[in-house]
């Protein structure tokens, strides 16, 4: 009798015990499931992303050469920070049927603003691409220089930080000029990839015994006898 009992026992125990086994193997199941479809929506989610892209066709100028650039904003809501990249700029250069990327950078842009000017006095166009205007209409510019013969871009360090940049051929120097609570200018030169500040700041304040022009001469003259001197 005790025999039986015992054996009796001993199977309700282990059908006991099968049935914990099967329902902690759903769960594992189930939960596998549900981070399947957790992470399938997260990437639906991200699909959504709206996005904003601007190809501009080079061929008027850099003649032959089959570039194209495009801009992508990634970020629609940032449009006041500088400090975040919210868009990428790509070239593209067409080769055997197909445009193939040579350049590719992360920047921030308020405006799909671009220009082509020539910053290193070398005759071929460098790409500018407008970074922001600050509250008094100052814009200021990303620069690319662009070597067309072997189809290479470099990015100018510190460029960004000149408002209203202009180059000026005859001295072979650039121009920054601000409107603030005093306007002011200043002058910078391109070394290597970065841009060397001179030092030299001209105000102006708008009054008839101004000697801005006076002043802004005599820069310009002290800094070419440096620079004559400067090996």
């Amino acid at each position: 009798m005790k025999i039986r009992f015992l054996v009796f026992l001993t199977a309700i125990l282990m059908l006991s015990c099968k049935g914990k086994s099967q329902e902690t193997t759903l769960s594992q199941v189930d939960s596998l499931k549900t981070v399947r479809s957790v992470t399938q929506e997260a990437v639906e989610q991200k699909s959504e992303v709206k996005i904003e892209t601007t190809e501009i066709l080079c061929d008027s100028v850099y003649k032959d050469k089959g570039y194209k650039i495009t801009l992508t904003k990634f970020d629609l809501d940032n449009v006041g920070d500088e400090t975040r990249s919210n868009s990428i700029f790509s070239l593209y250069k067409f080769v055997e049927g197909k445009y193939s990327l040579i350049y590719k950078d992360s920047i921030f842009f308020q405006f799909q603003e671009v220009k082509f000017e020539d910053f290193n006095n070398d005759k071929v166009k460098d790409i500018l691409i407008q970074n922001y205007s600050s509250a008094r209409s100052n814009l200021f510019y990303y620069l690319y220089t662009v070597d067309t013969k072997n189809d290479k871009l470099k990015k100018i360090d510190g460029f960004e930080r000149i408002p209203n940049p202009t180059f000026l051929s005859k001295y072979k120097i650039i121009e920054g000029s601000a409107v603030a609570g005093k306007d002011w200018t200043k002058f910078y030169e391109i070394k290597g990839d970065s841009i060397h500040d001179f030092g030299v700041v001209i105000y102006d304040n708008h009054l008839e015994n101004s000697n801005y022009e006076r002043n802004y001469k005599k820069a310009i003259n002290k800094l070419m006898k440096n620079k004559k001197t400067t090996p």
